[in-house]
């Protein structure tokens, strides 16, 4: 609540997916609530299609690790996905 009170909740699950754009058009359409990378739901969020219950918390950050064979063993297209990923992740 506003005042700070705590409240201990039991959750019940109604629905279970490892892909991220299916839970957010899950908790859109009203099913529940979901954690989502900020990445995901950003347009959602602004559209008002999504509203943040937790403002102040945050579920950590995600690590992406690319395991691959040595440069003399690579295509050039794996390289150049790989290169791509890296400049878009930040890496």
């Amino acid at each position: 609540s506003d005042d700070g009170d705590e409240a201990l909740v039991t959750l019940q699950s109604v629905m279970a997916a490892d892909e991220p754009y299916v839970l957010m058009e899950t908790a859109a359409a009203g099913l529940g609530i979901t954690c989502l990378p900020t990445s995901v739901c950003r347009k959602a969020l602004a559209e008002g299609r999504l509203v943040r219950v937790l403002p102040e918390w945050t579920a950590g950050s995600i690590e992406t690790t690319i395991l691959m064979p040595h440069r003399r063993g690579q295509l050039p297209a794996v390289r150049a996905v790989v290169d791509f990923l890296a400049e878009r992740l930040g890496g």
